[in-house]
């Protein structure tokens, strides 16, 4: 964390495709236990989405936010990972079935090493890894918020810059 807000770690946004940093998520949190619980929300007959990012940052924030949600969520809840575009922004989501978060901790759990009162501390981990995610996101321009779940649990959001590409140019290239 102080590396990073030293700017000691390199950015490099180019354009991707959002359903391949979706993948390589998916990929990376398959050997966690629960792992079969995660499904990409994916509106497959939409044009693909694209967006201006760094495809090794945001994936670090893309799988600390799933292996969050895996902890949280109880045995036969899904952790629902999805991408949509709102305007100028690129928006992937990460939606858990957990106990969700109080109104009162909804910004105080992007501190790092903050705990909400009453919860039991993770063996081995140092309660840095949402605040290492929201600066990563504000490094590429972007951002990270929590919200509740309708019907219950926790929807995490990162916004990105979007990209307007005509995929036609992609093939040419």
């Amino acid at each position: 964390l102080s590396r990073l807000r030293a700017g000691k770690w390199s950015f490099t946004p180019e354009l991707n495709a959002a359903e391949d940093v979706v993948g390589a998520a998916i990929r990376q949190c398959a050997a966690l236990e629960h792992s079969g619980s995660i499904v990409a929300r994916l509106d497959e007959s939409a044009p693909a989405l694209y967006g201006t990012f760094d495809f090794v940052q945001t994936l670090r924030i893309l799988v600390n936010l799933i292996e969050n949600a895996l902890r949280f969520t109880p045995d036969g809840e899904t952790v629902a990972l999805g991408a949509y575009r709102d305007g100028p922004d690129l928006v992937f989501t990460v939606s858990d079935r957990g106990p969700g978060i109080a109104e009162s901790e909804r910004e105080r759990v992007f501190d790092a090493f903050y705990r909400p009162e009453g919860s039991i501390a993770d063996r081995g981990r140092a309660g840095i890894g949402l605040a290492i995610a929201r600066s990563l996101a504000g490094e590429q321009h972007g951002w990270l918020t929590h919200h509740p779940r309708d019907g219950g649990g926790s929807v995490f959001e990162l916004r990105l810059p979007a990209a307007d590409v005509d995929e036609r140019e992609l093939g040419e290239s």
